[in-house]
């Protein structure tokens, strides 16, 4: 017992509860991108309407909460670990803090339009007019997610396995290249708040259209993050 209540121990059961939040996440964001998205571009509409109200609703549950623990177990890593930490991790956790705030503040909101109108559509309703919108801002964000993930993996592992030392300049141009990706991914959903309507528009789907495209385009973020942390010291 007296193991456990030292901060390493302490530390060993936040990392435990991350990982398995993590896989939880995660997994069921791949689920999402990579098998139901394709799997409703060719179901039928009665087979992708009962999806949507009845699973959907129970994998999002565990998605968006499975993010929730997986960020306040991770900044609980941070906090007992304190000053000293690789600038791989500094990385991996901005990309996870961007993909928590789109699940929370993004997909989750757009996706319970999206459920609540194919819910009044099987109730013998009206689509809601938002719906098509909802449902496009979601799927934008799920898929700036799913590119962010790939380097975010690769950075919570390497911040153990292959650190870096922490260098700003190193730092600030990789968060630079990640806000303007996340600027893209979140602008259909904020384009009309406040002072992000004067913006440039931006919320194209590109490359990410396609499974294969938004796996290289993940690949390639990583290797361009990677090249930057190493090469800048």
């Amino acid at each position: 017992m007296e193991l456990v209540t030292t901060t390493p121990g302490y530390e060993m059961l936040l990392r435990w509860v991350h990982l398995l939040a993590g896989i939880t996440w995660i997994g069921l964001l791949y689920y999402f991108n990579l098998v139901q998205g394709e799997y409703f571009k060719e179901a039928d509409g009665g087979a992708k309407s009962d999806a949507i109200q009845k699973l959907v609703p129970r994998a999002l549950w565990w998605f968006r909460w499975g993010a929730m623990v997986t960020l306040l177990t991770g900044l609980g890593i941070l906090g007992l670990r304190g000053a000293g930490n690789s600038l791989d991790i500094y990385v991996g956790a901005f990309l996870g803090i961007l993909m928590f705030t789109n699940v929370w503040l993004i997909i989750w909101p757009n996706q319970k339009t999206v459920i609540a109108s194919a819910t009044q559509v099987a109730n013998g309703g009206q689509a809601l007019p938002e719906a098509a919108g909802a449902l496009a801002a979601a799927g934008l964000a799920s898929r700036t997610n799913t590119l962010f993930s790939v380097p975010m993996l690769y950075f919570m592992g390497a911040s153990t396995h292959f650190p870096h030392g922490f260098n700003f300049l190193a730092f600030l141009i990789a968060a630079v290249i990640i806000l303007a990706l996340e600027y893209n991914g979140a602008y259909p959903a904020l384009k009309n708040v406040g002072f992000l309507s004067k913006l440039p528009a931006a919320g194209k789907m590109g490359p990410y259209t396609s499974v294969n495209g938004v796996i290289y385009c993940g690949l390639g973020l990583t290797v361009i993050l990677f090249l930057i942390v190493d090469f800048i010291k």
